[in-house]
């Protein structure tokens, strides 16, 4: 005898089935969060950094002319995983060279390794770790661009630069001293190597800048956007 319990598993059993052989999720999802979610903040701290989405709609800069070398100007950097790298022989010249893909959680770009940096980046290139890669956008103006590598960083290993300091401007018409010590809370919060600068305004009188002594902080980017937060956007400026 047929029953809607059995009738319901078969139906569930077919669609998870069918799920499966059909509908199977992306390779990273939020099931499987993607290996670059860890370096989230990092990335956010580093400069020249760009997606691969990014970087397929950006346009390859001039190809050098012949015997000069590209402007390192040109090169950009792309967080990611290497996927399906393969080596092989160049049918010009018999050096080897690789080529294969850096995925990101917006997508996938091509990139190759040309014999010239191959040497020195082969075992980097098999690297199954979440990496930077450092290189020029290269190809023609009806294909997708492609990142020629000429270097590649494990995220682990990349360092953040901090500023060397910060200047907050406090606008002392709508300050208080809850404010000074929500400030001082931050500054606290985050010790680093960036000097302290307070910049007082008073509108339409004076102003005047003074450097808070024994106060230094890592002013990340986290840091600066919860300071804003406090003072309004724009208020806080970096000093490289």
């Amino acid at each position: 005898m047929t029953t809607w319990t059995n009738l319901s598993a078969v139906y569930f059993s077919s669609v998870n089935l069918v799920a499966h052989l059909f509908i199977s999720p992306p390779k990273w999802s939020s099931i499987s969060p993607h290996p670059l979610d860890r370096y989230a903040e990092k990335l956010r701290n580093l400069t020249n950094v760009v997606d691969t989405a990014t970087a397929l709609e950006m346009k390859p800069p001039s190809a050098p002319r012949w015997g000069q070398q590209r402007d390192p100007s040109d090169e950009i950097s792309i967080a990611g995983v290497l996927i399906g790298i393969r080596a092989q022989k160049s049918k010009r010249n018999d050096k080897m060279y690789a080529q294969g893909f850096l995925e990101d959680a917006t997508g996938k770009i091509e990139v190759i390794c040309f014999a010239k940096d191959y040497d020195r980046l082969a075992d980097q290139l098999k690297t199954e770790a979440a990496v930077l890669l450092r290189g020029t956008l290269i190809g023609e103006e009806d294909s997708a661009p492609k990142l020629a590598i000429s270097g590649i960083q494990h995220l682990d290993e990349v360092q953040v630069r901090l500023p060397t300091g910060v200047r907050l401007r406090v606008n002392l018409e709508v300050a208080s001293e809850e404010l000074f010590s929500s400030i001082k809370a931050r500054i606290d919060a985050a010790p680093g190597p960036g000097k302290v600068l307070m910049h007082l305004q008073q509108k339409g009188q004076y102003e005047v800048v003074l450097e808070s002594p024994g106060m230094s902080v890592a002013a990340d980017r986290s840091w600066v956007e919860s300071v804003e937060e406090l003072l309004g956007r724009g208020a806080v400026q970096v000093l490289s």
